[in-house]
């Protein structure tokens, strides 16, 4: 069995922004809480919220009159609803290939989600962030593209999680590393890429600006460098002792390390992962390990235009055309709607719908988080990526042959933890909505938990396992950052929260054959199991597979790892109170305007020691 100083953690829940909204958005959609329509109003920027001492919400128009619950349905509840989630694309009928998507709802993806960050020109230029404003031009070519925005906002935002500030708990920033996945760069800028003497007014180079906002590499290195301790290039030019301010005791220069990009299609966000866990947790003479990892995905993959969509081809999207053959002769009860038009593992899957997202969580190791009293909300226990391509006679597509991914993640979680495969109760699936990726995911699954039971010896017929996609929940596909928001739910699971199924799911799909029976495919929403364990899978274009596996965190399963016990002993007895706090904290933040320009003040490192 590991030990304490070996296993990685999550600390707090998961930022997200996406089709639906925010995460307290998405929450409430999932719980099916009253209080949908007031988040909804708040992510469109109709009303402010306040939480209360009870934990209670108060909502006020922007001149403070109180909001009533009810009066706020009947008056904007259908365009609300009508502005989230899988939607009609007016500007895309008759001109595009199809005119289905899941951007972000209402003026998120045309400045709202700055406004709502607190991340224009102004705000940055009057905080403590004042010495990077030029990153923040409001000229939308120039400043921070969409997904690099996301990048910010639930990266960032996942620092509501800590009980004090980050660079309190972790004083020296080259301990520190931001760990990101997507699937495309940064698009918004392209169309405005030009050499710089095309500009009317020469006075300053903004081809280099314009080039930055669209890389890919540039969205996480955001965050970064948010958070890290600097001074403006032309200071240090001018003043190179400046720089000495930097050097920490043990002669690192006090800034983080270097961002972790993986793009790797759909599994972007879960191999990132994967690539950075031996990092945190292996040594080697002389090697810093991060002693805490920001582990985020974007994609904007509507932007610009949707242009990306033309790639996808007719077959693998729905469109309005599939929709309307579908319910052809249907009866009014059996129609779909196009809110509910993407159906993995049901005989409707008629293809996908692409949208933007958002995710970032904190990830550090058990010792590290019990010593600094963080609330642990899941242990990491298995991982795992591959390059299989059964299946496929090109490199688009998902394919079969992706089960090693998943049977090195059993096999850690086997070997490292004593979890069997018998254990995973909630698989938070790929499901994209297309009838072959129905099949291939839920093959691949239970080829995996096959050949994960025999290496354990297990002979006995393996329990149903009951299946989540926030995707059918009107997320869309939001490519690289799909495993990451996977990843949200399987903590929502662990922590015994309202937990996501298959929403759109009717009749199963007859071509799943045998490999469906393994799994228990149903619409509702359930409660999570505060015991159990939850594996996240995806299958991506190009052979991309990943696979992250989780365990509930419990004073039992704390303790299985060997901590030091007054370490463990004095964590178990402040616990209740640390996640009350962190559940308080999360909360305000993801219902507050600016948050992310205050996360970002309260947790960057100064410039001096």
């Amino acid at each position: 069995m590991l030990t304490s100083d070996r296993v990685l953690v999550t600390v707090g829940t998961p930022c997200t922004m996406s089709a639906v909204g925010g995460t307290e958005t998405t929450k409430a959609l999932v719980a099916d809480d009253p209080n949908f329509i007031l988040h909804a109003a708040f992510d469109a920027g109709l009303i402010d919220l306040a939480v209360q001492a009870d934990g209670s919400l108060s909502a006020r128009f922007a001149d403070g009159t109180p909001v009533d619950r009810v009066a706020l349905e009947a008056s904007h509840g259908k365009r609300l609803r009508a502005d989230l989630g899988i939607r009609i694309i007016d500007e895309l009928a008759g001109d595009a290939i199809t005119d289905i998507a899941a951007p972000l709802p209402h003026d998120l993806g045309t400045g709202g989600l700055r406004k709502l960050a607190g991340l224009s020109y102004a705000e940055i230029r009057g905080s403590e962030l004042r010495d990077m404003h030029g990153l923040f031009d409001d000229d939308p070519r120039l400043g921070p593209s969409l997904q690099s925005q996301l990048f910010a906002y639930a990266g960032i935002g996942a620092l509501a999680a800590l009980p004090q500030s980050l660079a309190s708990i972790l004083e020296d920033p080259s301990l520190f590393r931001v760990v990101a996945g997507s699937s495309f760069p940064g698009l918004d800028s392209w169309a405005e890429l030009k050499h710089p003497n095309a500009d009317s007014d020469g006075k300053r180079d903004k081809f280099a600006a314009r080039l930055a906002s669209s890389l890919a590499s540039h969205g996480s290195a955001l965050v970064s460098t948010m958070l890290s301790p600097s001074y403006p290039l032309s200071r240090t030019v001018k003043n190179p002792e400046l720089l000495d301010s930097l050097r920490s005791p043990s002669g690192y220069m006090r800034v983080p390390q270097s961002p972790l990009n993986t793009v790797a299609a759909c599994a972007s966000s879960l191999i990132a992962f994967c690539e950075a866990a031996p990092q945190m947790l292996f040594d080697y003479p002389g090697f810093r390990r991060p002693q805490v990892a920001l582990w985020t995905a974007s994609d904007a993959a509507t932007l610009p235009g949707y242009q990306v969509l033309e790639g996808f081809g007719p077959n693998a999207l729905m469109t309005s055309s599939k929709l309307d053959t579908m319910n052809e002769g249907r009866a009014a009860a059996d129609r779909r709607s196009v809110a509910d038009s993407l159906a993995p593992f049901d005989r409707d899957a008629s293809g996908t719908v692409i949208g933007d997202g958002g995710t970032g969580v904190l990830v550090t190791t058990m010792d590290f988080a019990l010593r600094h009293g963080l609330d642990i909300t899941s242990i990491i226990v298995g991982w795992g990526h591959s390059g299989e391509t059964g299946g496929k006679a090109h490199f688009a597509g998902v394919g079969f042959g992706g089960e090693n991914a998943m049977i090195h993640a059993y096999d850690m979680a086997r070997e490292g933890h004593g979890i069997g495969v018998t254990d995973f109760g909630y698989l938070v699936a790929h499901a994209t909505g297309t009838s072959t990726n129905s099949k291939t995911d839920l093959t691949a699954a239970a080829g995996a938990r096959a050949i994960a039971a025999e290496r354990a010896g297990h002979t006995a017929e393996l329990p149903a396992m009951r299946v989540g996609t926030p995707k059918a929940l009107g997320d869309g596909h939001t490519m690289g950052e799909t495993g990451l928001k996977a990843v949200s739910h399987a903590i929502s699971y662990l922590l015994g929260e309202p937990s996501v199924g298959v929403p759109t799911l009717r009749h199963l799909d007859p071509q799943l054959g045998v490999a469906a029976e393994q799994f228990d495919l149903r619409a509702d929403s359930f409660t999570g199991d505060a015991s159990g364990a939850a594996m996240c899978a995806t299958q991506g274009f190009g052979g991309y597979n990943g696979a992250v596996a989780f365990r509930a965190a419990t004073p039992d399963s704390l303790a299985a790892y060997r901590p030091d016990p007054k370490v463990l002993a004095a964590y178990l007895e402040r616990w209740p109170e640390v996640r009350r706090q962190r559940e308080l904290s999360e909360r305000i933040s993801r219902t507050s305007r600016g948050s992310t320009l205050d996360l970002a003040q309260r947790h960057c490192w100064p410039a001096t020691a």
